[in-house]
């Protein structure tokens, strides 16, 4: 008698019918081929489930008929991640509503006035001006070119935003100067704030040879002038910008030695500044000062008129006005030409604009 082995195992006789006992042993192959949709998807779910949780070995499961599980899981996943999806979108686009307006005028100055324009943190203005001749002096002089320049070179730093400081040095009695400003109100564009107002306040000094047979030397006080303005400007659209800047200036000393053709010390004007954009880098501006002095004496008007021209870091100003001067403190109380008897002057200035340091 053949013996057999207690280790072999008889695997039992296929069916026609798959089978797929569950974890309670039941064979499902009995039921019957129509059964509910409903039961249908009970025993695909319990296969899925059994394909997680039951080990490899005591469960086939077929994952054809587990394939409409996985997708509505997937599904239902995908769905319950959009909200957040959503959200972090509209955190990343979350953005500055109100700013302040730039580009009220191309350049801290405007023909030879201070504007309300400011620097940034870091930014570098260096300015050259000139003004020339009067033109009534005829084309054997050119216009006025030939008969030489006042020139000015200034160098002026944002410390902040709002704060910067300058240096500068005219030929026109060899004048050093040092003077600073401050933005105290920034234009919005939401309008919450309407104007720009700025302080400017700047000293200096004459360098020039003052010593003449009968006349009192000059002291360090009596070289010495003071200046100080309020800038008010508003930027009313893309094109038309205009301020108004009333300015003290005073004279430690006066005389026929300086140019300044009055004697009284203490000067005051109201300045005004206006700029039409006429195209992209291209815009026409104009000024005039009212200026009298301390006793209320009027004296003739400082009048101007320009072109702007805006390249990249330059910004290139044409001119002509019928002042010699270009600081602020000759501009209040120095000579004023007749513009209808030719006394006006061809002036350009050369402003450059550029960062020293990052924000």
């Amino acid at each position: 008698m053949h013996k057999t082995d207690s280790t072999s195992i008889i695997p039992p006789a296929k069916s026609s019918a798959n089978v797929y006992p569950d974890r309670l042993g039941v064979d499902r192959s009995s039921y019957h081929q129509t059964s509910n949709n409903m039961w249908q998807r009970y025993y695909s779910m319990m296969d899925f489930l059994k394909a997680i949780f039951v080990p490899a070995e005591r469960v086939k499961v077929n994952p054809l008929r587990s394939m409409p599980v996985i997708w509505l899981g997937m599904a239902i996943l995908l769905v319950s991640l959009m909200p957040a999806a959503t959200m972090a979108q509209l955190e990343r686009r979350t953005v500055v509503q109100d700013r302040p307006v730039e580009l009220t005028f191309m350049a801290p100055r405007s023909i030879n006035l201070i504007t309300v324009e400011p620097l940034s943190r870091g930014e570098m203005h260096y300015a050259i001006m000139h003004s020339f001749g009067e033109v009534s002096n005829g084309w054997r002089n050119f216009y006025g070119i030939d008969n030489g320049a006042v020139i000015r070179l200034s160098l002026e730093y944002g410390i902040t935003d709002r704060a910067s400081v300058w240096i500068g040095r005219s030929s026109l009695d060899k004048v050093f100067e040092a003077g600073g400003r401050y933005k105290l109100l920034r234009q919005m564009e939401s309008g919450s704030v309407p104007l720009s107002v700025s302080v400017v306040a700047a000293t200096g000094l004459n360098g020039s040879e003052l010593d003449f047979p009968g006349v009192p030397s000059y002291d360090l006080y009596d070289r010495t002038t003071l200046f100080a303005s309020v800038i008010i400007g508003r930027k009313f659209n893309e094109r038309f910008s205009l301020q108004a800047a009333p300015m003290v200036a005073r004279f430690n000393r006066t005389g026929f030695e300086i140019a300044i053709p009055q004697d009284d010390v203490n000067y005051l004007g109201l300045g005004m500044s206006g700029r039409y954009k006429l195209r992209g880098r291209l815009a026409l501006t104009a000024q005039y000062m009212f200026r009298s002095t301390g006793d209320g004496t009027v004296l003739r008007g400082n009048m101007g008129v320009g072109l702007d021209i805006e390249t990249g870091g330059h910004v290139f100003q044409l001119f002509f006005t019928n002042s010699q001067a270009l600081n602020d403190m000759y501009l209040l109380a120095g000579r004023a030409g007749d513009p209808l008897d030719g006394a006006f002057r061809f002036g350009f200035n050369v402003n450059r604009l550029f960062m020293v340091r990052s924000r």
